[in-house]
Formats: structure tokens, C-alpha cells, sequence
């Protein structure tokens, strides 16, 4: 879904909508207001009319304070007595934009619609806030936020158990009303969690894409035979990448190779999920901002201590939302699948925070990592193989990065020059190439 919304001095308002999927849902307007939502609350089958009703019943930022609490993953445009506001929640799930000056202010989910405009001095709405604009601007107000919890001395078997009803509870939440679900699975710890989690919750069928022979597709269907699920496995030739780049670069709205590298197999699996007949795909994404699973925070610690990797950690969770989130929504949400995180609930963060770091990353250049999330794993049944697999990135274990390297070389470029001569192609495009 993409929602977009403009203010106008003195008393102009519009918003608009535009759906694959559900648009009845998710706009409603009436002769003084006018709603576009675009997300879900998990727990809530009718989503626009829940939120037009809590935002009627209480005052505007009571409600939205209210609504940021409530487990899952929204951006919310809103006219009010000739007043417009936007509300983003505090992970920042979904992307939401705005622009103007003078008089005018522009909101949408795309930064492409507000470019094709003139608009160019582009920012997010935070995590976490609401903006209101009335004739003197736009005024931001934070009503959420993650903030840095101190590490608990807790005993790391009670970590793990605490940590096991976290996990099954944001799983609970992710598939609230669901009768079946795809995962993005890689054979990694991460995934395998959600997966298991996720089938004794409702009918759920992996989906694992890469480049033909990449390594990822060598050994997902074995796993998927360990953890007793279906799979389905579509592997990508490498001479149609190109055009898959130019989509996602597309997309995402800029080139950055790694942002690249991730989002087009997600991409994949999104659109392979729609073909089988899903609405909603489960991800790990955020789990090794969560428990230190790329191999930068072992040299962190390494080199700068607990303290330096404690900081770290939580310096990406807070950052995920720019970094990974946003990316990864605007890779999926074409497909017509919505894309949801279980490791982005809250209160799995906010306790996963406060787990002392030493259950995460030990000392001496540690190559495993995730200690405490891999004990879940195998108290909830994952294999010992795969609760153990060392991590490989999505961009590395699908090929994908190298061979958009490989494009890039046969070009005689490099690849940052060869993904920005690609940006500078489609970002003037009106339609996803």
C-alpha cells in the first residue's frame, strides 16, 4: 500500500490511497475527516475503522500514544478539522516521507512521489512520533521510543526461558488471524526460529530464492526436511539480475549495494510467496541487531569492550528502521505481500536489550555469536545443525551480492558507479520498471 497526503495554507487538506489490496480497509473519509492507514494491528480484524475509532474516542496524541503500544506496524495519514497528521510507529516499520515549506507540506510513503514534484529536501517522519501541521508548520512530538535499558544480571538459563515466551508471543501476534504463512527461509537460526515458532500457530510453507547454484539453495531443502515443513525453493538465472536491479534500485530508492544485495532476494521471495497464494511472509530481520550476529560486533567487542558492544547493539536496533526496514518494505509490499518481523515486536526488544552482552557475543574473535537465541533454538526443537550454522548474510548466501559485483566489472565500473548510473536511469520512472 502507498499513502500520500498534502496541507495547503490556509485550510487545504487531500489525502490519497493507493491499494493492491484491501483499500476499503484501509481509507475512510466522511464530510469532516479522512483516514489512510497502511499496516496492520495485529490483533484487529477491520484495521482502518479500529484506528478512525480509538483516534474518535480519545484526544489525538492520547490516541496515538495509545496506538504506538498496541502490537503491530503502521503508518497513519489523518485529516481532522482541516488539520492533517501523520503517526509512524516506534520501529518504523513502514516508511513514510514529507516535504514543503512556505504554506505547503507534502507527506507519502515513496520519496520518489514527493521528487516527482520538485521536492527534494525530503524527510522521515521519526519512529515513534507524531506530526501535526497547521499554519505555522509542522510540529514532530515523540510519544515512543526504545530507549536504553542497563544490562540485567540475570542467569542465562533464565535469559533463554524468558527469551523462549517473548519469542512465541510476538510470534503469536505476527500470525493473529492467519490461517497460513510464508516464511523467508535461509536454513539459518534466525528464520528456523520463526518457522517453528510460526507452525504450531497456523499452516506455514518456507519460501527460500537465490541465484541457480548459490549455496543457500544447496542446503535449505535438507533443512527443511529437519524441521518437518514444506518448502519451496525457485532459483534465479543469473542473466536476469540486471532487470531485477534495476526494479529494486528502483524501489528502494537508492543505490547502495548492500541495501541492493538484501533487497532483491527479498524481493524474490516476496513475489514467489504471492504466486503460492500468501498474504503475509514472516522474516528474521532484526535479530542480529538484537544478539550480535554479524561478525563487526565480535570485533567490537574485541576492541572496544562490553560497554562498546552494549552501545553498539542498540545503536542498531534504534538505526534498523533506516537501514533495514524501510528497504525491506519496499522490496515486499509490490507483491501484494505484507512483510512482518517477528523480532521487531517491542517487548521482545526492550528485553532482549537488557540480556547481558556476554550471552551474545563472547570474547576472542567469536565466530559463533547468538549464543543465547541458538539455546532457544534448540529448547523449541530447532536441530542442533541449524541452531549452530554460523551466520551467512542474505546478500552473500544467494549470490547476489557478488554477482552484482560481477555485472558491474563486465561494465568496466564499479560497483558503486554501476548502481548509481542505474538510480540515475529509474528514478524518474513513473512505474516500477
Amino acid at each position: 500500500m502507498r499513502i500520500a497526503a498534502a496541507h495547503k495554507e490556509p485550510s487545504l487538506c487531500a489525502i490519497g490511497c493507493i491499494s493492491s489490496n484491501g483499500l476499503e480497509m484501509h481509507f475512510l473519509e466522511s464530510d469532516r475527516e479522512a483516514l489512510a492507514f497502511d499496516g496492520s494491528f495485529f490483533h484487529e480484524p477491520n484495521q482502518g475503522k479500529f484506528v478512525q475509532r480509538h483516534l474518535r474516542k480519545h484526544a489525538l496524541r492520547e490516541a496515538a500514544r495509545s496506538l504506538m503500544s498496541m502490537p503491530g506496524e503502521f503508518a497513519v495519514l489523518g485529516i481532522s478539522r482541516g488539520r492533517l497528521f501523520a503517526l509512524r510507529d516506534v520501529n518504523g516499520l513502514k516508511p513514510l516521507y514529507y516535504a514543503g515549506g512556505r504554506g505547503h507540506w507534502i507527506f507519502a510513503s515513496e520519496r520518489k512521489a514527493l521528487w516527482k514534484i520538485g521536492l527534494r529536501d525530503v524527510e522521515r517522519v521519526p519512529p515513534g512520533h507524531l506530526c501535526l501541521v497547521d499554519r505555522d508548520g509542522i510540529t514532530r512530538i515523540r510519544l515512543g521510543s526504545i530507549n536504553h535499558p542497563p544490562q540485567r544480571p540475570i542467569p542465562y538459563e533464565q535469559a533463554t526461558s524468558k527469551l523462549t515466551r517473548h519469542l512465541k508471543q510476538s510470534i503469536r501476534n505476527v500470525t493473529a488471524g492467519i490461517d497460513k504463512i510464508a516464511v523467508a527461509f535461509s536454513g539459518g537460526v534466525d528464520s528456523a526460529v520463526t518457522a517453528v515458532l510460526a507452525k504450531d500457530r497456523c499452516e506455514t510453507e518456507l519460501v527460500s530464492v537465490g541465484l541457480a547454484g548459490s549455496p543457500e539453495l544447496s542446503t535449505v531443502d535438507k533443512y527443511a526436511q529437519e524441521i518437518n515443513l514444506p518448502i519451496t525453493i525457485q532459483a534465479f538465472e543469473p542473466d536476469c539480475l540486471e532487470d531485477y536491479v534495476r526494479r529494486v534500485v528502483w524501489l528502494i530508492e537508492e543505490p547502495n549495494l548492500m541495501k541492493v544485495s538484501v533487497a532483491v532476494p527479498l524481493h524474490w521471495a516476496a513475489t514467489v510467496a504471492a504466486r503460492r497464494g500468501f498474504a503475509v511472509m514472516l522474516c528474521g530481520q532484526g535479530s542480529d541487531e538484537l544478539f550480535g550476529g554479524y561478525y563487526k560486533y565480535a570485533k567490537t567487542l574485541d576492541m572496544k569492550g562490553r560497554n562498546g558492544l552494549v552501545n553498539e547493539l542498540y545503536r542498531s536496533v534504534i538505526e534498523a528502521s533506516q537501514v533495514n526496514y524501510e528497504r525491506d518494505e519496499q522490496a515486499t509490499a509490490p507483491s501484494g505481500v505484507e512483510l512482518r518481523t517477528p523480532f521487531a515486536d517491542l517487548d521482545l526488544i526492550r528485553f532482549s536489550l537488557a540480556i547481558p552482552s556476554e550471552y551474545k557475543v563472547k570474547s576472542g574473535n567469536d565466530f559463533t555469536r547468538k549464543w543465547v537465541l541458538r539455546s532457544v533454538a534448540e529448547v523449541i526443537g530447532v536441530p542442533k545443525d541449524i541452531a549452530w550454522r554460523r551466520k551467512k548474510a542474505i546478500q552473500h548466501g544467494t549470490g547476489v551480492e557478488n554477482a552484482i559485483r560481477k555485472l558491474a566489472k563486465t561494465r568496466n565500473m564499479t560497483v558503486e558507479s554501476y548502481l548509481a548510473s542505474v538510480h540515475a536511469e529509474v528514478k524518474g520512472m513513473e512505474s516500477m520498471p
